[in-house]
């Protein structure tokens, strides 16, 4: 098959979170016809499944998750200009589908990995049990071609705020819960800037603003308001650290709040052998050095590390686009992608 035949047959199967398994099958048969001798599924909640497959062996592995986070989209795709557009072809069919091409034209040892639930709960990858020890993972994401090794931690929070309520036309005589949200994120959005700059973060992290709710009407004065957030951080700072800095906001605002999720940053070091071979891959296609940079978002990189294994993060496309209408990627660089994993297999021993 050629390489958007299979990112055809991918973009057209769904696979929100939960909702993996058909996506996890044709995958599964994709494989078996090139040869994988071993394919373990694992179950590790009723109906949710990770899905292990290994040609040989390989020091190294190849993973992603495989659902899709729709954002009110349908699946499906269109094609315009040498781009593909549609829900998931970044975030990571795209990437799977250039990692699929790679494997099926040659017979290098290759070991993959792919998860469900990433862009829930990430209970895929947190559940992942690796058959052996690996030096090291690559984690396809849309990085536009730069080689991550430095992972930003988070930490999610819920504010819920409480305000007293009067008629809009007294402000001075209630306090607006909505206002007093604004400042809170003014205040989150001032932490996240005092963390140290880290030279892979460019441009540097900023507050991830996903919920507001409050008030009902400009003449009523909003009594609650909830917020939901998460403050990214470089290494190498740490989850305690953020989470004092946030419950210091309850000494000084009417607000509950309430960590939602938290995640550790993590840094892997350049001489680690996955970052040393993947930069020779990309170099000897590219015909230029690596670059390298941190990874803002969370992804399954973090679980694989957390269990000991060096992970980098990389892939084609930006990901500023995706979760949006917006999403899409260049077959080129698809095509890119295909011959950089080629030349990594045909470079592992």
């Amino acid at each position: 098959m050629y390489l958007l035949e299979i990112l055809e047959k991918l973009l057209l199967l769904r696979g929100a979170s939960g909702e993996e398994l058909p996506i996890l099958q044709w995958i599964a048969n994709f494989l078996e016809d090139c040869g994988f001798e071993e394919l373990h599924w694992q179950e590790y909640d009723p109906g949710k499944w990770n899905l292990y497959a290994r040609r040989g062996s390989s020091p190294f592995l190849f993973a992603t998750h495989v659902d899709v986070h729709y954002a009110g989209r349908q699946p499906g795709f269109t094609i315009r200009d040498g781009f593909v557009f549609g829900a998931g072809v970044l975030d990571t069919r795209g990437q799977i589908a250039a990692l699929l091409d790679a494997v099926q034209r040659t017979t290098s040892p290759v070991e993959l990995a792919f998860f469900s639930e990433e862009e829930t709960t990430g209970a895929g990858s947190w559940h992942f049990l690796s058959h052996r020890a690996f030096e090291g993972a690559i984690v396809l994401e849309p990085t536009s071609f730069s080689l991550c090794t430095a992972l930003a931690g988070d930490v999610e929070v819920r504010f819920s705020i409480e305000g007293l309520s009067g008629h809009g036309a007294y402000p001075h005589a209630a306090q607006n819960a909505i206002a007093l949200a604004v400042e809170i994120v003014r205040r989150c959005e001032e932490i996240v800037r005092t963390f140290a700059p880290h030279p892979l973060f460019s441009p540097p992290l900023q507050l991830m603003l996903g919920k507001i709710e409050g008030g009902e009407s400009s003449y009523v004065i909003p009594e609650h308001c909830v917020i939901e957030c998460a403050l990214p951080f470089p290494p190498p700072h740490g989850v305690e650290e953020v989470k004092e800095r946030v419950l210091a906001l309850e000494r000084e605002y009417p607000v509950r709040v309430t960590f939602l999720d938290t995640n550790p940053a993590f840094s892997i070091p350049p001489e680690s052998p996955v970052v040393k071979n993947l930069a020779r891959a990309i170099e000897r296609v590219e015909g230029k050095r690596a670059v390298y940079a941190g990874m803002p978002s969370w992804t399954d990189a973090t679980y694989l590390v957390m269990r000991g294994v060096p992970s980098v993060v990389f892939g084609a496309g930006d990901l500023a686009l995706a979760h949006s209408p917006r999403e899409c990627v260049s077959l080129a660089e698809l095509e890119r992608l295909r011959e950089v994993f080629l030349s990594f297999l045909g470079s592992t021993v």
